[in-house]
């Protein structure tokens, strides 16, 4: 991709792309991406979703033969969007830059100093939170419905696309009438689980992360009335968007600011079938075969001049480290990070990512290494990453194909705008591919899907 690349008001540009031959299918999204402008614009509704299919039989027939819902949650600030407005109102004063939120609205005289995080002028916004209490917009439309089948399983996809707080989606239990839903999780981050289905309860989003997962609604006896039935009967999928702009130093504890729980989808359960509609059998687990950009690295012996440590400071200045050194991306793009080899595998010991997800383009990465966390798990892939209870983990990449820049940057996208970003350069003869691929995964390919591997026959012993 290239972010760098810019388009200036009243002038248009096409963007032509080439999907590689062997990519994975799975659920990707788009967005504007000009630094200093980011969170305004792809925080503000400036994004959508992209779809990569999978070739046919690529999955097991249950799978692939599942309805489809897409659910793109639009995490909606009003006030901190208007905040982002007046950002080009600011001056220098002093030694940090003093900002007018809110110029000509509610809250007109509200200064702060956003290094030292003096409230000037409070204003009637605090009593509102400080204006922090989003909404959510699930394929632009507030708290809608959709209609399934009980007892029929769902791929939903989802994707959150928000400026700088995190999402928890669970079913509300406390509704009345309230169908059970299970939750089987399949991809993330356009990846599919090296085993799939994996039982959750809640789906943790950040902005950028994408999830797939197969849901199944029955409905069941209400609190009321526990001898009988209701049909058609709902679910409500419900949010807790999370603020944590601090922490308490490197015990990955999170302060939480501001948290709303609120509805942002119905799910009408209706049967064709009554009393006893028919189920759909539990999703029997598989394992998809993968292209070789995506071969496990688990078991790597990674090169030492090819490790890194990344961090993402906590405080002020805004900067990604690379082995003690960073820059900040301000109006002019800094130097590289480091140069790292096209067709090698490189080892990250990542930490700051309890307060600031780390999002990286072009290769996707592998978890390698974190302490227990009831979503990222170790061999998950991602490219937007944000741990709920720990500040470090180990991630590994195959560094395939594409050399020249690979941008990456905290994925709160005012953080972003304030500098938190970077870029690798990578280096070497573009097409390069990591010769070991098919050691560690035999059954991995290059083009186009091969087909499925026709299962082993089991010995006869004569």
């Amino acid at each position: 991709d290239n972010m760098i690349k810019k388009v200036a008001p009243g002038e248009s540009t096409m963007y032509t792309i080439q999907i590689p031959k062997n990519h994975m299918g799975g659920t990707h999204w788009y967005h504007p991406h000009h630094h200093h402008a980011t969170a305004a614009q792809a925080g503000g509704g400036a994004h959508g979703a992209i779809i990569v299919d999978d070739p046919p039989g690529y999955l097991p027939k249950f799978v692939e033969d599942m309805p489809e819902k897409l659910a793109f949650l639009s995490l909606v600030n009003v006030a901190k969007m208007m905040r982002l407005e007046n950002w080009g109102n600011s001056r220098l004063d002093g030694k940090v830059w003093n900002q007018t939120l809110w110029k000509n609205s509610l809250y007109k005289n509200w200064n702060w100093h956003p290094l030292s995080l003096v409230i000037e002028e409070h204003g009637s916004a605090i009593k509102e939170g400080a204006g922090l209490k989003p909404y959510v917009a699930v394929n632009g439309q507030f708290r809608p419905k959709t209609t399934i089948k009980e007892g029929k399983w769902y791929r939903f996809r989802f994707v959150l696309a928000a400026i700088e707080q995190r999402v928890e989606v669970r079913v509300d239990p406390n509704a009345e009438n309230q169908a059970m839903c299970e939750f089987q999780l399949l991809a993330k981050d356009g990846v599919y689980l090296n085993e799939a289905p994996r039982p959750i309860e809640e789906i943790f989003l950040v902005s950028g992360s994408r999830a797939d997962v197969a849901i199944r609604c029955v409905c069941q006896p209400s609190f009321m009335f526990p001898w009988a039935t209701t049909r058609p009967c709902e679910s409500h999928l419900t949010y807790t968007a999370m603020w944590q702009p601090m922490g308490l130093g490197d015990t990955g504890i999170a302060l939480t600011v501001e948290e709303t729980t609120d509805r942002m989808l119905t799910l009408v359960t209706e049967s064709s079938v009554a009393p006893t509609p028919t189920r759909d059998p539990e999703i029997e687990p598989f394992a998809v075969r993968r292209p070789c950009y995506l071969a496990d690295l688990t078991k790597v012996t990674v090169a030492k001049e090819n490790t890194h440590s990344v961090d993402l400071p906590q405080l002020y200045p805004m900067m990604i480290k690379v082995d003690g050194k960073g820059y900040v991306w301000g109006h002019e793009q800094p130097p590289a990070l480091a140069e790292i080899p096209v067709g090698q595998i490189q080892e990250w010991h990542v930490s700051g990512i309890r307060f600031h997800p780390l999002h990286v383009h072009v290769n996707p990465y592998q978890i390698t290494s974190i302490c227990n966390d009831p979503y990222y798990h170790i061999g998950d892939w991602h490219d937007t990453f944000f741990p709920t209870g720990t500040g470090f983990a180990t991630i590994r990449f195959n560094i395939d194909t594409f050399t020249g820049k690979m941008i990456t940057h905290c994925h709160l996208l005012e953080h972003e705008d304030n500098g938190m970003m970077g870029w690798f350069k990578i280096t070497g003869e573009e097409g390069t591919r990591w010769a070991g691929a098919k050691t560690y995964d035999p059954t991995c390919y290059d083009e186009a899907f091969p087909g499925v591997v026709a299962p082993k026959k089991p010995v006869v012993w004569r």
